[in-house]
């Protein structure tokens, strides 16, 4: 029973967020399901029982996956999610990672599509040990649609070449690799503490550059401040200047996330709004990680946003990593941030329309792009 509250069967999830009725929440929720949906009915702006509108996309968008483009209206089945890992290795002795284990990882990427899960955009690059032939096979022998990305993550996974080459350099090359290797986003893309180092602040402006060259979106990893351990001294403005950056090379604002706002002490989401007016996508992309960061101040952050009027800026991801959470170890497996941290935001008083847009339509916008020549 208690998994069953926790964690969305594949019915459950379609239940819920596709037809928005109160049997979904019931089936959901169970004993506590009539209290919930009261709330939810009575919850300001929400929206009627026949779902949200449809979204539109720009003409000629495309969402790149490894093995083919494919049209952002394609994926509107199921909840889409933006920066999970299911090929990455930053151990600093290179120890064995659990995804090198590619019959696993298709296991696991099966076991995401039979939750519902339409898409998932890994977030790993070449310096985080990425293998595409890994993804290539992953999503090949499971049937799971895979958004590969590329980029550098942070100072100190950089290689050496880096610190030789000017941010045009680097841009050229960012953006042939993405053309040739079929790379639908740029990300993650960090920093390892709270200012860029001279170099961090290059690659930043090389992504933005390539950004511009080649159309792919690009979503950032940045520095937190978390609340479950002694916080470090990182600047709460240190997303912002994130956005200083690629807005400094011409990144439009809707083809870009700043990552780990979820992992930010902000109860009232002040920085998450801030950006939010500026236009970009806000990241909750370490949902159900507690470690840092509970996910009941998680849930409290993206209900601020949402009565503030920016639930479509909001994107939830969980950043997957942890061998515990494998369907394998009796986990929630891949789709965590859909099967259960959506729970939550649901008995938070979240409307069920609202949930739906969240998970399926703003991943589908952030990353639809036209591709340039």
């Amino acid at each position: 029973m208690r998994n069953r509250r926790s964690t969305m069967s594949r019915r459950d999830l379609m239940t819920l967020l596709g037809v928005g009725t109160g049997a979904g929440i019931v089936s959901l929720l169970g004993h506590r399901a009539e209290l919930v949906a009261a709330r939810i009915a009575a919850a300001p702006g929400a929206r009627p029982a026949q779902g949200p509108k449809a979204v539109s996309f720009r003409s000629r968008a495309i969402i790149r996956t490894l093995l083919k483009d494919v049209p952002p209206e394609s994926l509107e089945g199921g909840p889409v999610l933006f920066h999970e890992h299911l090929s990455i290795n930053l151990s600093p002795d290179n120890a064995p990672h659990y995804t090198a284990d590619i019959p696993l990882m298709v296991n696991e990427a099966r076991g995401a599509l039979s939750d519902g899960i339409a898409c998932i955009v890994d977030g790993g690059h070449a310096d985080m040990k990425r293998d595409l032939g890994a993804l290539r096979r992953i999503t090949s022998e499971s049937g799971l649609p895979i958004v590969a990305s590329g980029g550098y993550y942070m100072q100190r996974t950089y290689p050496p070449e880096i610190a030789k080459k000017t941010a045009e350099q680097i841009a050229d090359d960012l953006a042939k690799e993405a053309i040739a290797e079929r790379l639908g986003a740029f990300g993650e893309i960090g920093q390892q503490g709270g200012e860029m180092t001279p170099d961090e602040r290059k690659v930043f402006r090389a992504i933005g550059l390539a950004h511009v060259r080649t159309g792919v979106p690009i979503f950032t990893h940045n520095a937190y401040t978390g609340k479950r351990r002694v916080p470090v001294p990182v600047p709460r403005e240190t997303a912002l200047r994130q956005l200083d950056v690629l807005e400094g090379v011409g990144v439009r604002p809707e083809n870009l996330a700043i990552g780990h706002m979820c992992c930010l002490d902000d109860p009232a989401a002040d920085v998450g709004i801030r950006l939010a007016k500026r236009g970009v996508f806000v990241g909750f992309d370490r949902a159900t990680l507690t470690a840092i960061m509970p996910d009941e101040d998680r849930v409290a952050m993206i209900i601020a946003m949402v009565n503030a009027g920016f639930a479509g800026n909001v994107l939830v991801a969980s950043d997957f990593y942890s061998e515990q959470s494998l369907k394998k170890n009796g986990g929630p497996g891949l789709g965590q941030a859909a099967t259960r941290f959506g729970p939550m935001l649901i008995k938070a008083g979240l409307p069920e329309a609202t949930l739906r847009s969240i998970l399926f339509d703003n991943p589908r916008r952030f990353l639809a792009f036209v591709p340039k020549v």
